[in-house]
């Protein structure tokens, strides 16, 4: 168990807590542009959503660190310099889930961008901060805040850059407050939905 936080306790996550977590981040992720692009059927939401949110629970749990809250109102899951999130197999995997909801052609445009705004990322080792998600109700109470400042200090006092996609233009301004930039932005084949690689160096 870390110290409070802002009044917010955070701990590791176990394997145990991966399916809570990834339904957190289905509720936090329901008004996200990119996902919603792939998804727009509110009713088919969750059948798209809690696939893809337990397959990056998963892995970003057994490859990195996996924060979350008690009570489970936000989690956070970063992705270390010599890693990478998913393997051969999960892309595939990745890559039913969309086409099961967008069509083959949707599965391939929306891959691509994702690969992309990969390749426009940092080109040096980095830490990644592959989701932050805060429970809907929860939102404006600086909880985002809270659950992403010790890997924040970690990367600063081992001299460590991170980077993040970012999939909703209105979170821009929160990870600017932190530290990070917009170093690009790479639009879907329609030009409906965009993604924005960000980077951040650690502070002096």
């Amino acid at each position: 168990m870390m110290a409070p936080v802002g009044g917010v306790r955070l701990r590791h996550a176990l394997r145990a807590d991966l399916p809570a977590i990834a339904e957190l981040w289905v509720d936090a992720f329901a008004g996200d542009p990119f996902l919603r692009w792939i998804e727009p059927d509110g009713a088919r939401w969750p059948a798209f959503a809690r696939p893809w949110m337990l397959l990056v629970a998963e892995r970003a749990f057994e490859r990195g660190h996996t924060y979350r809250s008690d009570p489970l109102d936000v989690a956070a899951a970063w992705i270390p310099p010599d890693l990478s999130l998913l393997g051969p197999s999960d892309v595939e995997r990745r890559r039913s889930i969309i086409a099961a909801h967008a069509g083959e052609a949707g599965a391939e445009d929306a891959m691509a961008t994702i690969a992309a705004a990969r390749a426009d990322g940092i080109d040096v080792a980095h830490w990644t901060l592959q989701y932050l998600g805060v429970r809907s109700t929860r939102y404006g109470r600086g909880l985002g805040a809270v659950a992403i400042a010790p890997m924040l200090a970690r990367c600063d006092d081992e001299g460590w850059p991170c980077g993040l996609l970012s999939s909703n233009g209105r979170n821009i301004a929160f990870y600017a407050r932190h530290g990070f930039r917009v170093t690009n932005e790479v639009t879907t084949g329609d030009g409906a939905a965009v993604l924005r690689p960000m980077a951040r160096a650690p502070a002096a």
